[in-house]
């Protein structure tokens, strides 16, 4: 199983729900296919938290999660510098010797090379393998992740699903379900 291309040249690339889990499932089935077995998967919140999800649920791995932030301005398209979080939220003492480091996305690559070094510097002792998996990998990123489930030759702006709620207010919330 392949990942798949994007061949179509435009500015913006709209996601639906279902083409976001499918997608997800893909890069489940990509990682399974590998043979690689990991002990532990460490998803990059926020849009690395529900593929990390989805993936510790369907490869049966526990999962851990660090907690990043770049992007900031009106809708969320400026990037701007990285900050990682200073420790790993998860359920278990350690990682293991195998980890796999999830995200939604490699846009430029910046997150995913930082991340890995983290996890180097942090649990590095252990670590015998950091593999690297995302939905979609930008023509632009410098960064080539283990397992992706879409290339993207044009490196768009990828419109999310869940982008609806970056702008939700809880007033407008409340209004809609008529609770104020």
């Amino acid at each position: 199983m392949e990942p798949t291309a994007s061949a179509a040249p435009t500015d913006d690339y709209w996601v639906t729900w279902e083409q976001y889990f499918d997608l997800i499932e893909r890069l489940a089935a990509l990682v399974y296919v590998s043979g690689r077995p990991f002990d532990h998967i460490v998803a990059i919140a926020r849009g690395g938290l529900r593929v990390g999800d989805i993936l510790s649920r369907i490869l049966n791995t526990p999962l851990a999660v660090m907690a990043a932030t770049s992007y900031r301005g009106p809708g969320g398209r400026h990037q701007g510098s990285l900050q990682l979080g200073s420790s790993l939220a998860m359920s278990s003492s350690g990682l293991g010797h195998r980890v796999l480091l999830v995200d939604d996305l490699a846009d430029s690559g910046t997150t995913l090379e930082t991340a890995t070094q983290w996890l180097l510097s942090h649990h590095g002792i252990d670590l015998e393998e950091i593999a690297t998996a995302v939905i979609w990998v930008k023509a632009s990123s410098r960064f080539r992740p283990d397992f992706y489930a879409e290339y993207l030759e044009h490196s768009p702006w990828i419109h999310q699903p869940f982008e609806k709620y970056e702008t939700l207010t809880p007033q407008d919330l409340a209004k809609r379900l008529k609770l104020s």
